[in-house]
C-alpha cells in the first residue's frame, strides 16, 4: 500500500484502527528495534508520555546528527539486511501464514532465493543474515504442512541443489520430515 494522497492516508488510518491494540503495540516494538532514524523516532514515541525522558532522547538524537563515515555506512548496510529480512519474516509469520500458508510458502521461497544478494552485501553481519534464513526455513516447514508433498519437493529441491551460501540446508529437513509424516 502506498500513501501518496490524503485519501490513501485516511484509508491507512481506517485499516489500522480496525487492528487490536496488542498487535499494534507488537508492531511498534519491532520498529523500535531499528537502529536508524525510524527506530529513534519510535523509541521516542514510546516514552513520549514522560517529557523528561523525551527530552533526554531528543538531546541524544540531536547529538547524533553528525555525518556517518563510509565505514559506518557499509556496516549499517550490512546490519540493515538482517533487519529487513527479520521484518519480512515477522510479517509473513504473523499476517500471511495464519491466513494463507500457500502464499506464505511462496514468499518464503523468494526470501531464500535472495540469499546470494543478502550474503554478498551483509558484510560483518553474516550471523544475523544466516540466522534469518534459518528462521525462513522453519517457517517454510510450517507452511509446507498444509501443502501437497509433491509441490513442496518441486519448490525446495532446486533451492537445495543450488545452495551457494550454505543457508538452504535446513530445507532438506523440511522435505525429509514431511516424508516421515506421510
Amino acid at each position: 500500500m502506498r500513501i501518496e494522497t490524503n485519501q490513501d492516508l485516511e484509508r491507512a488510518i481506517d485499516r489500522l484502527t480496525r487492528r487490536d491494540s496488542k498487535s499494534l503495540a507488537t508492531f511498534i516494538v519491532t520498529l523500535a528495534q531499528d537502529t536508524g532514524p525510524i527506530g529513534d523516532q519510535v523509541r521516542t514515541f514510546i516514552i513520549g508520555d514522560d517529557v523528561v525522558e523525551t527530552a533526554v532522547s531528543l538531546r541524544e538524537r540531536i547529538r547524533d546528527l553528525r555525518s556517518p563515515t563510509e565505514s559506518e555506512n557499509r556496516r549499517r548496510l550490512g546490519q540493515e539486511i538482517g533487519e529487513r529480512l527479520e521484518f519480512v519474516l515477522n510479517v509473513v509469520e504473523t499476517l500471511v501464514l495464519p491466513v494463507d500458508p500457500r502464499i506464505a510458502f511462496g514468499l518464503l521461497v523468494r526470501v531464500l532465493e535472495a540469499d546470494g544478494q543478502a550474503m554478498e552485501n551483509c558484510g560483518d553481519h553474516e550471523f544475523e543474515v544466516s540466522t534469518a534464513f534459518e528462521r525462513a526455513a522453519e517457517l517454510i516447514g510450517q507452511a509446507a504442512k498444509s501443502m501437497p508433498q509433491a509441490e513442496v519437493v518441486e519448490a525446495l529441491e532446486p533451492l537445495i541443489d543450488d545452495d551457494g551460501y550454505g543457508v538452504r540446508g535446513p530445507l532438506a529437513e523440511v522435505i525429509s520430515s514431511r516424508g516421515k509424516d506421510r
